[in-house]
């Protein structure tokens, strides 16, 4: 029995050591640029629109594009359907995701400003029945 007791404690101490060598290191976490995520500052909108109709899915599409496509101060994005996951924690009901990056804050709220943006929101909200936004920046987190 001693020896029995003796193995588990060396295996024990051995896996501890090994943990206690990775936590010991050093580490630098920042948050970089991601190649397709550019900017400090982003704007993440959930659509879900009235009718999800094929026609009116490319009314909104339309309209979306015209105005993103020709706005400046938008240094990426991205446009989505929900993805085809399943778990407690996903809210797939929306219709269309949008994500936009912006160098920094003032250039986000000059876009929110922009003329594009604005004629976006009168030709488009008809077709919603809700939106939601999330704005967030980016942070540095260094760990050593």
């Amino acid at each position: 029995m001693k020896k029995v007791n003796q193995s588990k404690r060396r295996t024990f101490f051995k896996k501890f050591a090994g943990l206690a060598a990775v936590l010991a290191l050093p580490v630098s976490l920042k948050a970089g640029k991601p190649d397709d995520l550019e900017g400090e500052f982003v704007h993440i909108v959930f659509f879900w629109l009235k009718k999800e109709d094929e026609k009116t899915k490319k009314v909104f599409l339309t309209e979306l594009r015209r105005f993103i496509d020709h706005v400046d101060m938008i240094k990426s994005q991205h446009i989505g359907t929900p993805a085809d996951t399943d778990r407690p924690v996903i809210d797939n009901t929306y219709t269309f995701s949008l994500i936009l990056s912006f160098d920094s804050k003032k250039e986000h709220d000059e876009y929110q400003e922009h003329q594009l943006h604005k004629d976006f929101i009168q030709n488009a909200s008809s077709l919603w029945d809700k939106v939601l936004v999330y704005d967030s920046v980016r942070i540095n987190i260094a760990i050593t």
